[in-house]
């Protein structure tokens, strides 16, 4: 049954528009802008029902909130408000509205704008499926070009299960409810192989060093996350409808930032580093510490996990390591050369 989330702060129309519509659809109700993106973050609707004037955030200003969070795109917004002017209108249709409906409606004719939606959105949804599949294959094999380009074999296939599974003990523990979601973890997992596409613009000469690297090329190494975070910006704004492409570029950007500021390239620290940032630098570094690389041999699993361990609070979120030693058992059984 599809979810429609009604959002209105007159309680009677609330209830009202529950009655219409509940013997068709799981009807969630909101009497605010904040309390509607709480219920959506925590179970996702299908379909939007806003009022336009409401105390607080008006829907204008909901609208605008929900086009924010990656993992509410693409779930149709519908207006339907008293307001009948041509100007609210057409301000509703310029920020991304799917319709307006001025109230009152007869109930057929709402119920069929709301299937109308729900069906073109089904559609757009099976299409962007597709792509996102055909984009997810090409994306792992460019990570795995490159990962080979550089003797990192493996490591574009094993990060994203790493990440997987930290994420999922994140969502199964409720740990950071408003920072995550399931569909946002996928997002996460999908766009993990590409945290390091940086490095394609990093001499080889400095990525195939067998030594330590210089103060100079240190770096230069640096800027493979800078870089990394502009190539994917461009992907993420010619192809908005992929979102995995704004999680890569927060991680290609964020991999490196420490828990304690001590990271690098911006020096963000605690929970000003993001999310899903955090999961992944766990992830790269015990995958990158128990394989091979041309500077040094692969270290044991007990080794890693000691390593990893050590920088709890330091380099990384500690309640992230906390679920590593919860999991490192399935980490040990996957890692591999």
């Amino acid at each position: 049954m599809k979810r429609i989330l009604v959002v209105d702060d007159n309680l009677s129309l609330l209830k009202q528009t529950e009655f219409q519509l509940l013997d068709s659809y799981e009807v969630m109700l909101a009497k605010s802008g904040a309390m509607a993106l709480k219920i959506a973050r925590c179970k996702r609707p299908d379909l939007f029902l806003l009022d336009v004037e409401m105390p607080g955030m008006d829907g204008f200003q909901l609208l605008g909130k929900i086009k924010e969070i990656p993992a509410l795109t693409g779930i149709p917004v519908i207006f339907n408000t008293t307001l009948a002017d041509t100007k609210t209108q057409l301000r509703a249709f310029q920020m991304g509205a799917k319709d307006y409906i001025v109230k009152p409606v007869p109930v057929d004719v709402l119920r069929y704008r709301i299937e109308l939606h729900l069906r073109l959105a089904g559609y757009i949804r099976r299409m962007e499926d597709t792509v996102m599949s055909l984009s997810g294959i090409m994306t792992e094999s460019f990570a795995e070009l490159i990962n080979f380009r550089y003797k990192m074999e493996g490591h574009s296939r094993r990060a994203p299960r790493f990440c997987a599974i930290l994420g999922e003990e994140v969502l199964r523990r409720d740990l950071y409810a408003d920072d995550i979601n399931s569909l946002d973890l996928q997002h996460i997992v999908r766009a993990s192989p590409l945290h390091d596409i940086g490095n394609i613009t990093i001499p080889d000469r400095i990525l195939l060093k067998p030594g330590p690297l210089s103060t100079e090329e240190n770096e230069e190494m640096k800027q493979h996350t800078s870089r990394g975070a502009k190539i994917l910006d461009q992907f993420s704004r010619r192809l908005p409808a992929q979102c995995f492409f704004h999680y890569a570029k927060l991680i290609a950007l964020t991999h490196h930032e420490a828990w304690d500021g001590g990271g690098y390239p911006v020096g963000l620290s605690g929970d000003a580093i993001p999310l899903c940032s955090r999961i992944v630098a766990v992830a790269d570094v015990y995958d990158d510490l128990t394989s091979e690389r041309v500077y040094r041999s692969r270290m044991s699993h007990e080794e890693a996990c000691r390593i990893i361990l050590e920088e709890k609070g330091k380099r990384f979120d500690p309640h992230i390591v906390e679920i590593f030693e919860t999991v490192a058992g399935t980490f040990k059984s996957l890692s591999g050369p």
